[in-house]
């Protein structure tokens, strides 16, 4: 069972990155995987698409680092999604959209209840010194969207049962998607 502060950071962290996803249109691509990202676009995952992401994880993520910085957006996007392409998706924000899937099914798959964690979390909140009453109403009320969104991602029966199939395989890229402690 992860701690729950991993809970608490996806769930902020999650809302952080759709609050960034929603001032920038199209947003560079900057990373091959954001940190706790929800999928833009749920996908319907088949075993092929677990196999073409565990090839082409490294080689796409090896071109987000390369073309990082470099260039123009549409430069940088094309060339993503040349190298996404290479490996069966149709583009880089489907490679995106594929991996998130694969990883916050992973996170259901091996947290089953997101709730428990959260409602620990919120019990926690009120003993804390460093904070005042705003504070920690803040700190509630950002758990309880947070989880709201989390909850609102649980992904289909089908999904979880070919993620549970590769879970030894995949859990090193969840590891990067969420990195442990955090």
């Amino acid at each position: 069972m992860k701690p729950p502060g991993l809970v608490v950071a996806s769930c902020i962290a999650a809302l952080v990155y759709v609050g960034v996803l929603a001032t920038q249109t199209p947003p560079p691509p900057m990373q091959a995987i954001e940190p706790f990202s929800l999928p833009e676009r749920p996908v319907a995952l088949t075993e092929d698409m677990i196999t073409r992401f565990l090839y082409g994880f490294a080689p796409v993520a090896a071109r987000a680092r390369e073309v990082n910085g470099q260039g123009e957006a549409a430069q940088r996007q094309a060339a993503l999604d040349e190298t996404a392409a290479e490996f069966g998706f149709a583009n880089f924000t489907d490679w995106v959209n594929t991996t998130n899937t694969i990883m916050v099914t992973y996170h259901w798959a091996t947290n089953p209840d997101p709730r428990l964690e959260v409602e620990k979390a919120i019990d926690a909140i009120p003993a804390m010194t460093n904070l005042n009453d705003q504070e920690k109403a803040d700190m509630i009320n950002g758990l309880k969207a947070g989880l709201a969104r989390v909850e609102s991602a649980r992904p289909t029966p089908e999904n979880l049962a070919i993620v549970q199939r590769h879970l030894r395989t995949l859990k090193p890229f969840y590891d990067l998607w969420a990195p442990p402690g955090q």
